[in-house]
């Protein structure tokens, strides 16, 4: 789901982090993915904004969030993906 490359004076360009939370929970996802946050930076948040806040909102409906790492393969019908918070690491 879209969750990157957002401003507060951009409201019709993409979705505000807890936007993309709340989106997950309108289309019933088990689980959301976020994209457009992590190849590069176009917008004026900090490179981890997006997630970071996405994570929190997420956390507070009690949605799951898988964020692999760049390149990661990933099945999407498995259930037990797991995923980690990578870009701590960098």
């Amino acid at each position: 789901m879209e969750c990157g490359q957002y401003d507060k004076m951009w409201p019709d360009i993409h979705m505000m982090p807890e936007e993309t939370a709340q989106a997950g929970i309108d289309i019933k996802a088990r689980k959301i993915m976020p994209i457009h946050w992590a190849g590069f930076k176009l917008a004026l948040h900090d490179w981890t904004d997006p997630v970071t806040r996405l994570k929190i909102a997420a956390d507070k409906l009690n949605l799951p969030v898988l964020t692999p790492e760049l390149g990661t393969e990933i099945m999407v019908k498995d259930s037990i993906n797991t995923t980690t918070n990578w870009w701590k690491g960098l």
